[in-house]
């Protein structure tokens, strides 16, 4: 029988490789890069809906510990990007970090506030893996830190082409396998409609970042065909329609209400870049997906909720006084409300529950340190101060957007409207989900908000804007 390994020796051997990875980042910034969006977009995170929950990529290493693996990378690739930063003779603005986004800025005063809850944690007796859980708001910090990763690195026409293709073929692989599994294999494994609630469903991919994956290839495919000045020859445009009804597949049949709202958001901005001839074009097509999708949805999840012939009704039947349901969904977050009395400024601290009605919070499992909103979640954590800061780095990203974008033009055009496209998707999440405590879904979020700042520095003169390549140092 073999013996497990000696944690001092994982410790030590831990310790011992840090200066190698420190010297992988420094060479090869990109691929480091590159290869952290490759495992965001092949690997699920959500164990939510398993009968038999397993360890994910995601927390590979919180055995041994306080951190996962792949967070200790991040925090790693963050020094090495700061080393690089501050070394004579770097080119700092290569690296994207003398543009101006709000990152440096919001990880500094989120850094400050994790400070202070620290200080006042361990003045209250609180442990410190207590107040730096995953369960907190530490994934905001990962988040902040993975977009200035994006920026630092992704900074050149070469590394926007490589950053693109590798989105569009992994998403192509997963969509791919999600559906092949979806049809011969049962569907994905966690699925809580089928396990938990006993009906007969099945889904291509829970998680919702699966889905944002997805969603994400196929605005990209969408803009390649229809956007003004792209060509490309007959049998890559037939080839391209292909991908996109697999990635469109993929959010239908994962059954998601957030997902298929998030894709109907995302063409919106579609919509508003395309000439009017064309907005007429996509219009119809993309009412029609969104009618198939919506039938869909109807016919093999909502009509085990409800009997409701209306698909606004069927969509929300756990909302409102006519619901279907016996609780509202909304009822956390009336609970959460409660147990902020005299606390909304600065939260009840990364480590704060809140407290409700057992029976009727019962998927809490007896866990009440977090809740169904992004949003409310950082209230409920960090009061009114974090979740001002938040939508402060949102609305300085959007006013970025509206700045800049008549100036783009090509992949750095792309990039924006995927970035805001994003954006519009994940907001269904951020008001009904709970991004903020999974690691995945928020450097997801990280890399949407840095990818509208993925384009050449951009110099405005009185009359015109002209857009040029990023200087040399």
């Amino acid at each position: 029988m073999s013996s497990a390994p000696d944690p001092f020796l994982l410790l030590v051997a831990a310790v011992l490789s840090v200066p190698i990875a420190i010297a992988v980042c420094l060479r090869a910034p990109v691929m480091v890069t590159l290869g952290f969006v490759a495992i965001l977009c092949v690997f699920s995170s959500s164990t939510w809906g398993q009968l038999q929950e397993e360890n994910t990529i995601y927390a590979r290493g919180t055995g041994i510990f306080a951190f996962s693996l792949l967070n200790l990378l991040l925090w790693t690739a963050a020094a090495a990007m700061l080393i690089r930063a501050n070394t004579p003779g770097c080119n700092i603005q290569a690296q994207g970090l003398k543009l101006q986004s709000p990152f440096p800025s919001f990880l500094a005063a989120f850094s400050f506030m994790l400070l202070g809850h620290l200080v006042l944690g361990l003045m209250s007796g609180i442990e410190v893996m207590a107040i730096f859980g995953y369960n907190g708001v530490i994934n905001v910090l990962n988040m902040t830190l993975f977009a200035l990763l994006i920026l630092s690195t992704i900074n050149s026409e070469q590394h926007r082409r490589q950053f693109l293709l590798l989105l569009l073929g992994l998403a192509t692989l997963r969509a791919g396998f999600g559906l092949v599994r979806y049809q011969f294999l049962g569907g994905d494994t966690a699925n809580p409609y089928q396990n938990f609630e006993k009906l007969d469903l099945k889904l291509v991919y829970f998680d919702i970042a699966d889905n944002y994956i997805a969603a994400l290839a196929a605005f990209c495919i969408a803009w390649l065909l229809l956007m003004p000045g792209v060509r490309m020859s007959l049998h890559k445009r037939a080839l391209l329609l292909g991908l996109f009804a697999m990635e469109i597949a993929t959010v239908a049949l994962s059954f998601r209400r957030s997902s298929l709202v998030g894709l109907g958001l995302m063409f919106a901005v579609l919509l508003w870049q395309l000439p009017w001839q064309r907005r007429i074009l996509c219009g119809g097509f993309g009412i029609a997906a969104l009618m198939v999708g919506a039938t869909t949805l109807m016919r093999e999840r909502l009509q085990f909720n409800t009997q409701r012939t209306g698909f606004l009704s069927s969509l929300l039947y756990d909302v409102g006084p006519a619901r279907a349901t016996e609780v509202s969904r909304f009822y956390e977050l009336e609970a959460a409300a409660k147990s902020l009395d005299g606390q909304w400024l600065f939260g009840l601290g990364s480590w704060g529950t809140f407290y409700g009605n057992e029976d009727a919070l019962d998927y809490h499992f007896g866990k009440f340190d977090f809740v169904h909103s992004g949003f409310g979640h950082l209230v409920l954590k960090s009061g009114l101060v974090g979740l001002l800061m938040f939508l402060a780095l949102l609305a300085a990203c959007i006013v970025h957007y509206f700045r800049y974008r008549p100036a783009l033009r090509g992949n750095s055009a792309l990039l924006a409207d995927m970035s805001m496209a994003g954006l519009l998707f994940w907001s269904p999440t951020l008001l009904i989900g709970t991004p903020i405590i999974e690691f995945r879904s928020m450097l997801l979020i990280g890399m949407t908000l840095a990818m509208v700042y993925l384009h050449p520095l951009i110099v405005r003169s009185p009359n015109r804007v002209l857009s040029q390549p990023y200087a040399a140092a």
